[in-house]
């Protein structure tokens, strides 16, 4: 997992907890199959008619991949 500049291992039942002021990013950089739970919320509440600045949850593209999966094409094709 990618939280802000660090890149952490999260090990087997672990758990994160990241604050809303920092980007963070899941990945698997393994050929294992894994199953993430991931619980999220809005840090406030948007007002009616608010939009959500979708730049809060993709920084720069949601298909941009960690440097570590370099290479790897996202959406799999096959």
């Amino acid at each position: 997992m990618r939280i802000a500049d660090q890149t952490i291992t999260v090990p087997r039942h672990g758990g994160v907890l990241v604050g809303p002021e920092l980007l963070r990013q899941v990945f698997n950089d393994t050929d294992a199959e894994v199953l993430w739970l991931i619980v999220g919320a809005p840090e406030k509440e948007l007002e009616p008619g608010e939009e959500l600045d979708q730049k809060l949850l993709y920084p720069v593209d949601p298909k941009q991949l960690p440097s570590e999966l370099g290479g790897t094409i996202w959406p799999p094709t096959s």
